[in-house]
Parts: structure tokens; C-alpha cells; sequence
């Protein structure tokens, strides 16, 4: 009999466990609705039992969680989570993260869509952290990109759009991308300090070789990019030396050859030709 009862109690609780579960889950769905028909009117949804009945739904496929997202995501996330399809969880994990910003710069976009599902959640973050930036920024960059714009605060963010877009639109994107990604901030209040002087080519290409130095001080990016400019002129007057003193050789080698056939020139012949130099 003692056993029967035990067993009695547990099947008691295996019944009673899973109907009160949904009963909380409707009753968090109802609330839910309410709440969000009560600031967004008729935006939210046609009515409260309609809104409740989908958000349950959502919630039964996605977990308790979803219903949470859907409170902090605003009258477009059921929208965007049943539009979201097989990626319905992540979207989901979106809204509860970000809320409405998850649904204004990520889900409802498609490009950014695309990106978050490739590249996870680290770049939902920076959609949402960089709006405006980060969606062409990702686009060229990649998941470089992404771990880039996590890295810097908004400010750098445009700053990082507006230098690879300006003056180290040439820059391999790449490199630079990957120094801004490990020095986050310091690297972007650089780089912005001193475009002018990277701008060159040859500061740049030094400094993405080896940015600690110019990062801490160590060394100054200034006299890179005067050496850069010196050894070219100073290659080009030698250039021109070395020119002029081959066209000289030649020369004396024909006055050479010709005495040599010919004899010697005449004092008259050699008179002529200084005063046609001199002229």
C-alpha cells in the first residue's frame, strides 16, 4: 500500500508539473500581450488573446525566454521572429540581448539579417552598437571587421568608416582591420591623429608592420614618413649624376676615338666649337 501511494504521489506531480508549467507560460503570454498592447495600441497586434496566443506559440517552440524577448523587443518582434523562420532562436536571443534595437538594426534589415547569421552574435552586437557603420564596414571587412568595431566605442567606429573610406582608403584593409581589432581605441585615436602623415604609403606600411612602437611612443611615425620622402630625392639626384657622367664618358670617348683617326684638332676647329657653347 506504501508503495502505491508513492507511486500515486509522483504520477500526481509528472501531471500536475507539466500543467501548471503552461499554465505560468500563458498567464507570462497574457501579460505580455497587455503590456505590449497597452503601449503600442493596435501596432502590437489585432487583440490581446490573438497577441497572447501567438507569443505562447513562440514561446512553446523557443522556450520561456522567448517570451521575455518579445517584451523587450517591441510590437515588431513577433513579426520578425516568425518571419525569421528555421533562424527563429536566434533571432529570438537577439531581441532578449538587444530588445528593440535587435529589431530596428538587425532583424528588420536584411543585409544585417545576413551578417549576424554568418557571423554570429558578436556581430549583432556591433550592428547595434554602430548603426549606420558597421552594416557597409562588415560588408568589405568580413568577420575582421566585426572584431574590429568591438573593439572601439562609437566615436572610433565612425572614425575607422571615415578613414577607410578617406585617407587610407588604399590601406590593406586587412592589416589595418586586425591592428584596430588588438588595439581597439588607442589604435583609431591614432590613426586619426596622424592620417595626414599615413596618408603617404610608406608611414603606414611601417606602422601596420610594427604599431607598438608608435602606439606607445617609442617612436615617432613623423620620421618614417620624412625618410620615405628623402631617399627617393635623394636616389633621384644620384640618378641624374650618374646620368650626366655616363653621357660625359661617351662623349670623351668620341673626341678620343676621332683625334686618334683623324689627328688632332685644329686650334681654329676648337675655338669655333667654345664659342657656339658659349652662346
Amino acid at each position: 500500500m506504501k508503495t502505491i501511494r508513492v507511486m500515486a504521489v509522483v504520477a500526481a506531480c509528472l501531471w500536475w508539473a507539466p500543467t501548471a508549467h503552461g499554465q505560468a507560460r500563458a498567464r507570462a503570454a497574457r501579460e505580455a500581450a497587455e503590456m505590449l498592447f497597452e503601449q503600442f495600441g493596435a501596432k502590437a497586434g489585432r487583440s490581446v488573446p490573438e497577441l497572447t496566443a501567438r507569443i505562447e506559440g513562440i514561446a512553446a517552440r523557443y522556450g520561456d525566454d522567448a517570451i521575455v524577448a518579445m517584451r523587450k523587443g517591441g510590437p515588431s518582434a513577433l513579426g520578425l521572429v516568425e518571419a525569421a523562420g528555421a533562424d527563429g532562436a536566434k533571432a529570438v536571443r537577439v531581441l532578449a540581448v538587444h530588445g528593440e534595437q535587435g529589431a530596428s538594426r538587425v532583424l528588420s534589415r536584411p543585409t544585417a539579417m545576413k551578417q549576424f547569421l554568418q557571423y554570429g552574435d558578436d556581430a549583432a552586437a556591433v550592428l547595434v552598437r554602430h548603426p549606420g557603420v558597421a552594416e557597409p564596414l562588415v560588408e568589405r571587412g568580413g568577420a575582421q571587421a566585426v572584431k574590429a568595431l568591438g573593439a572601439v566605442d562609437p566615436r572610433n567606429g565612425r572614425r575607422l568608416a571615415m578613414l577607410m573610406d578617406g585617407e587610407l582608403a588604399t590601406a590593406g584593409h586587412p592589416e589595418l582591420l586586425g591592428v584596430v581589432a588588438k588595439h581597439g581605441d588607442t589604435a583609431v585615436n591614432f590613426l586619426w591623429q596622424n592620417k595626414g602623415t599615413l596618408a603617404g604609403g610608406g608611414a603606414l606600411a611601417a606602422f601596420l608592420a610594427d604599431p607598438e612602437p608608435y602606439l606607445s611612443g617609442a617612436r615617432d611615425i613623423a620620421s618614417v614618413a620624412g625618410e620615405s620622402v628623402v631617399k627617393p630625392v635623394v636616389g633621384g639626384v644620384f640618378t641624374l649624376l650618374n646620368v650626366a657622367l655616363g653621357v660625359g664618358c661617351v662623349l670623351l670617348m668620341a673626341v678620343i676615338g676621332l683625334a686618334y683617326k683623324h689627328g688632332p684638332p685644329k686650334a681654329e676647329s676648337v675655338q669655333f666649337l667654345l664659342s657656339l657653347f658659349k652662346k
